[in-house]
């Protein structure tokens, strides 16, 4: 009789029974899958690209997300490496939280933290005072080193005063935005060269218009974009 029945599509009473007894039973696993589908689907998320040191773990902090979460959302392993610029997605964050405005002036800041598409060049003292074109000072001891706000190529590495910059770095990036960095200690780089953001170009110093020896600060200035250091 099975047979009949596959070839002709009759089911008798006790094959009936078990037919609804598993329809049943994947319709509850099928409905499952689609719940948790469409939970999944549900989830709000944001995507983030991977700066220099980030690590899952650091991430999760970041955002107040679970580890767990994060590997799972993105199909993560534990311990795996992270490329920069890699875009993963961070699930139940609605927008990338922002500091409020101003919240980086008076304070210190700390060497290649990622602000608003930029690297901070330095760790000092931002004194967030806007004067020249964009710019703003940055407090720290002569000699601290200073980093590429972002990637791109060298278009000045001058010594001399140079209208007040003193020895003096600019960097053309390939949004058409450009940084300054200038009364430098010391230059690390050459008209031409191609740097990563995060790069170490030079140190900080006193060169050009500063107060004397106690004159120590970075000159960061951006051109063709906002400055994080001034406004976020």
């Amino acid at each position: 009789m099975s047979d009949i029945e596959k070839d002709f599509s009759v089911v008798s009473e006790t094959s009936l029974e078990n037919y609804l007894a598993n329809v049943e039973s994947e319709e509850g696993l099928l409905d499952g899958l689609m719940n948790e589908k469409e939970k999944l689907y549900a989830i709000r998320y944001i995507k983030y690209r991977v700066n220099r040191g980030d690590t899952p773990a650091k991430i999760a902090k970041k955002f107040g997300i679970k580890l767990d979460d994060l590997l799972a959302f993105n199909g993560l392993r534990k311990n795996e490496a992270l490329k920069v610029g890699q875009t993963i997605k961070i699930p139940g964050v609605a927008s990338i939280p922002k500091h409020s405005i101003f919240s980086y002036i008076g304070r210190f800041v700390k060497a290649q933290t990622w602000v608003n598409g930029l690297y901070i060049p330095v760790s000092g003292f931002n004194w967030g005072i806007p004067h020249g074109k964009n710019a703003s000072d940055i407090a720290a001891p002569c000699g601290s080193p200073v980093y590429a706000a972002k990637s791109g190529v060298i278009i000045t590495s001058a010594d001399g005063w140079n209208d007040g910059y003193g020895k003096f770095i600019k960097i053309q990036h390939e949004d058409g935005s450009v940084t300054i960095y200038a009364h430098l200690m010391k230059r690390f780089v050459s008209v031409g060269d191609y740097v990563e953001g995060g790069t170490l170009i030079g140190l900080v110093g006193n060169t050009g218009y500063v107060y004397g020896q106690t004159g120590c600060h970075l000159h960061f200035e951006v051109r063709g974009a906002p400055n994080p250091l001034l406004t976020q």
